[in-house]
């Protein structure tokens, strides 16, 4: 290339900023020059890594916090996955429905100061708090200290006093850090942000003086971004925002822990504590409180949890098919989390069996992170009885293919139902008895009693199906499983069960062991088969079955002495959108024998199954030894 004006040539790796006269006159020089710091700043490019990778390198927790000093991700590894997923660009909304003390804050800080310095253009932030004191004070006392304490993100601060303060933060390449309030609309409105945060969603004021919610305005910020702005989420449920917008995602993902004796996810709940049962909100804390494991029944320490926990993972229940998902929630209790003790937990429990609505509200916001549901209906129990025909009690309808038994364990006795099956595709039932019992002595007299139909034909139970666990006993006896695994090996005619939510609809899983309650593994001789149910399938088809007509083909019905009580608990149960749901204290068990006979009958085959001329009655269930009884007497 040459010069207009001069007849010399210009060197062809110019830089192109830099004037065709003034590169003439340096021409095969070398000059050097200082670069202010500003300069150099602007020039560095930051190495692209992830949230959580930035977070374990450049991140320090402040004093005000439960472990101040340099970010270890290891313990909290629960945070990671939120972390990376809100910073991948084709994400749009992130909800964190997450209890108190579980790192929803400190996740917030992560992922603005990765913003602030992997430099977003125009990347401003947006941080929405319940209040203008909330706002002002979190920008004061905890996100300010934040970025001061990494060189990271200090780097990027500008040394003008005025550009750090509690109502806004310039920094030197251009992003801005400015809070809002949710009851005031003008704060709403005044700023536009690439990367949106609302922290405590459900402390927000219900109504702004616009007459709309803050988060619906809140959201309009981003309506005429083109290039599409990032919104997240958090906030423990208040009965408002976060678990409705949380349920509503895309895709959503729950933390299931990793039970240290049989290697099983599980996803904690409030009913798996082990409370003695003279335990009360005052004497909580000196109490021996445990977690009964919710696969093997094995008692886990508050160390077994913490162990749990760290061996956890995020598991998929919605959505799972999409590779990029743009808004995404996240489900995290307080069941899992090491910040919260056993103690605590359990006292909550405690008030939320004995208290009202506000005990109740506490429980389901501050610990199962869900908003509370007062109890709902969506069968009637005149519905249910309707179903009854004239057969009296124990009585077989004619041209039944076979009878099931079908078991609820609980922490003392047992419920029971056993129904006849039909024949044909669409796999008419009938009721023959149900009842409550006692011990397994007794089911086996039920199982194996002889039932007659109408002309005299004689049927038995050909299979039973056992609920593998139990109810909410006194320690140690909450568990009951290693009682059931032993009756089921010494009676094959039963199947022992074990719900759960998603996945097949039944599957069969080896177990080679009994559960462990004193830190020793106690082998099953031989091995036994334990078959896990999607309950919430079987329960839709429970549902649907009890839709039917009483004389429409594949009607679900019953005997002519059902009482209330069978109605009542057919009734109790309710859908809350994904799952089904019992309220706390009211009684199910009919309702949760008849869902393991629907799974039975279809382990079994029951509607490809073609009629014989005569059917054979079934060999009466083998009798526990007295070993069996005395070994495991309560």
């Amino acid at each position: 290339m040459t010069h207009p004006h001069l007849d010399i040539d210009i060197p062809r790796d110019v830089p192109p900023w830099l004037p065709e006269d003034d590169a003439v006159l340096l021409q095969g020089r070398t000059v050097e020059a200082t670069l202010t710091r500003g300069l150099i700043n602007r020039m560095k490019s930051p190495v692209k890594i992830s949230v959580s990778e930035w977070a374990q390198a450049h991140r320090i927790v402040m004093p005000i916090d439960s472990s101040p000093g340099p970010w270890r991700q290891e313990k909290v590894p629960h945070t990671a996955k939120i972390m990376d997923t809100i910073g991948r660009p084709w994400v749009r909304e992130v909800w964190m429905c997450m209890v108190e003390r579980s790192g929803k804050t400190q996740v917030l800080l992560n992922s603005a100061m990765w913003s602030i310095d992997q430099g977003m253009k125009s990347g401003n932030i947006f941080w929405l708090m319940p209040t203008e004191l909330d706002a002002r004070t979190a920008l004061g006392e905890r996100i300010i200290p934040a970025l001061r304490a990494s060189g990271a993100t200090r780097r990027h601060m500008s040394d003008r006093a005025d550009d750090t303060s509690r109502g806004i933060i310039r920094f030197k390449h251009g992003i801005r850090l400015k809070p809002a309030w949710s009851n005031s609309p003008a704060s709403l409105a005044s700023y536009f942000g690439r990367f949106n945060i609302a922290d405590e969603t459900d402390k927000y004021a219900d109504r702004t003086s616009e007459g709309t919610d803050p988060i619906t305005l809140f959201l309009k910020r981003s309506r005429d971004d083109k290039r599409g702005s990032k919104y997240v989420f958090a906030s423990t449920p208040g009965q408002k925002y976060i678990y409705k917008g949380m349920r509503s995602c895309q895709q959503i993902w729950e933390y299931r822990v990793k039970c240290p004796d049989c290697g099983e996810y599980v996803l904690m709940d409030g009913d798996h504590f082990v409370i003695p049962a003279d335990t009360t909100p005052e004497t909580v804390h000196h109490a021996s409180i445990a977690y009964a494991c919710n696969g093997c029944g094995s008692i886990w320490t508050e160390n077994d949890r913490d162990n749990a926990y760290q061996a956890g993972r995020w598991f998929c229940i919605k959505g799972e098919e999409l590779q990029r998902p743009e808004t995404v929630g996240f489900h995290f209790p307080a069941f899992p989390c090491p910040m919260v003790p056993f103690a605590e937990i359990a006292g909550a429990r405690i008030k939320r069996d004995s208290g009202g609505i506000i005990e109740k509200t506490a429980w389901a916001n501050g610990y199962e992170a869900t908003d509370y549901v007062e109890e709902q209906k969506d069968r009637q129990e005149d519905a249910i009885l309707a179903l009854r025909d004239d057969r009296p009690r124990d009585v077989v309808p004619r041209g039944a293919q076979c009878l099931l038994m079908e078991v609820d364990t609980q922490a003392r006795g047992f419920w029971y139902v056993v129904r006849a099956f039909g024949w044909g595709s669409s796999l008419p039932s009938w009721k023959v008895r149900s009842g409550y019992v006692e011990s397994f002595a007794d089911l086996l007299a039920i199982a194996g009693a002889d039932y007659h139909d109408p002309d005299g034909k004689l049927y038995r139970p050909v299979a039973g199906i056992i609920d593998s666990g139990g109810g909410s006993g006194p320690v140690p006896q909450h568990s009951r499983t290693a009682e059931v695994y032993e009756f089921c090996r010494a009676n094959p005619f039963w199947r022992p069960v074990k719900g759960r939510r998603g996945g097949d609809p039944w599957s069969v899983k080896r177990i080679d062991f009994y559960p462990s309650r004193d830190g020793r593994k106690r082998p099953i001789p031989g091995g036994l088969n334990l078959y896990t149910i999607d309950v919430t399938l079987w329960k839709d088809t429970l549902a649907s079955k009890l839709a039917i007509a009483p004389d429409d083909p594949g009607a679900f019905l019953l005997d002519a002495d059902t009482g209330d009580d069978y109605a009542k608990q057919m009734c109790v149960e309710y859908k809350d959108g994904r799952y089904w749901e019992c309220p706390k204290g009211k009684d199910n068990h009919y309702w949760d024998c008849e869902t393991y006979g629907m799974a039975l009958a279809d382990m079994l085959q029951l509607r490809l199954r073609k009629q014989q001329p005569e059917d054979k009655p079934t060999q009466q269930p083998v009798l526990p030894t007295s070993g069996f009884v005395q070994g495991w007497k309560r």
